[in-house]
């Protein structure tokens, strides 16, 4: 079969080739109808723009890169399902990389997405070193977390908000000796939610005990080995606040080695939602985070600086999710134990 050229398109077009290839990169100087014929005869002919070609002349590879913590995270990788659907429409392919929570990762990936050319680069951070591996010269957008020494624009969700939410939810079912599991105090995602439910326990006048604060890393066995410490403890909490669905689904598995149950022997609850969440019997109470709507919210902006426009930081709504995972209250809860 015959390659289809730039100049078999603007024949059938009826165009010049110079505006047949114009058509095809978006430039501002072809009328609307001559993009319409153009795109035509792409159509019928099946022509497919030779990309070597293009950024040659564009200055850009149409790809960008995606560097997210731990692709088995259900939430990072519904994040990563999103901006590759959003790019794709866009024509623009993504090249996504896994730091697995590790700095070291990170700077490996970020070394190894600069040297495909990308035209810009949304990261989920690790830890709060500065990004060093990254040149000046190309966008980039900061996703779930910030970190210092980069200037870029953070989309995220409101931590804060959603940590709160879910301690006046766990008061008001009469829970007072609540646990923390939270998310790694290097990142900003684990400082804020961990920093909001500590406030807010105060401000409830039950501050948790010490040995009730286990840091975890937003990784599974972290939250089983949290959970253990701190189910093996002489009094066991009433319920636990994991700090994201990893560490959440972690203590679950504790919580069964024991033989309890969650929501009649303890409460437990997550940041974050998980596709299997609603289907635990009792299901898990959560925190909702909008993943679409970030995901979306990260393309857009790095198109934008990509473009050459301004941009700003965006902090989202969260939502709790409420289920069963929480019992009636830790007097119920309590009562028992003792049986």
């Amino acid at each position: 079969m015959p390659v289809v050229t730039i100049r078999d398109v603007a024949a059938r077009a009826g165009v010049s080739q110079a505006t047949a290839s114009r058509a095809l990169t978006g430039s501002d100087s072809v009328s609307a109808g001559a993009v319409a014929q153009v795109q035509a005869a792409v159509d019928e002919l099946g022509y497919r723009t030779n990309r070597a070609a293009r950024s040659l002349r564009t200055h850009r590879t149409d790809t960008i890169g995606l560097l997210i913590s731990d692709v088995r995270n259900p939430f990072f990788s519904e994040l990563s399902y999103v901006i590759e659907q959003a790019a794709a429409e866009q024509g623009i392919a993504v090249i996504t990389t896994n730091a697995d929570e590790r700095v070291e990762r990170q700077t490996d990936s970020l070394r190894a997405l600069t040297m495909q050319q990308v035209d810009g680069l949304i990261i989920v951070p690790q830890g709060d070193g500065a990004l060093e591996e990254i040149p000046e010269d190309i966008p980039v957008v900061l996703l779930d977390r910030r970190v210092s020494g980069v200037d870029a624009p953070v989309m995220h969700s409101d931590n804060r908000a959603g940590s709160r939410l879910m301690i006046d939810h766990l008061i008001g079912l009469g829970h007072t000796d609540i646990a923390l599991i939270s998310g790694p105090q290097a990142t900003s995602t684990g400082q804020e939610r961990f920093a909001a439910a500590i406030e807010r326990l105060h401000g409830h006048g039950c501050g948790p005990r010490e040995d009730c604060l286990v840091e975890g890393d937003f990784q599974l066995a972290s939250g089983y080995r949290a959970a253990t410490h701190l189910l093996d403890l002489p009094q066991r909490p009433s319920a636990i606040f994991a700090g994201d669905n990893l560490m959440a689904f972690g203590a679950l598995q504790a919580i069964r080695e024991r033989g309890l149950r969650i929501g009649h022997d303890v409460a437990l609850v997550s940041f974050d939602d998980a596709d299997w969440f609603p289907l635990l019997d009792p299901p898990m109470t959560v925190i909702s985070q909008d993943v679409h709507a970030l995901g979306m919210r990260a393309f857009d902006t790095l198109q934008a600086r990509m473009d050459g426009q301004d941009t700003q930081d965006v902090c989202l709504p969260v939502r709790i999710t409420v289920r069963g995972s929480c019992g009636v209250g830790s007097t119920d809860l309590q009562a028992r134990r003792r049986a």
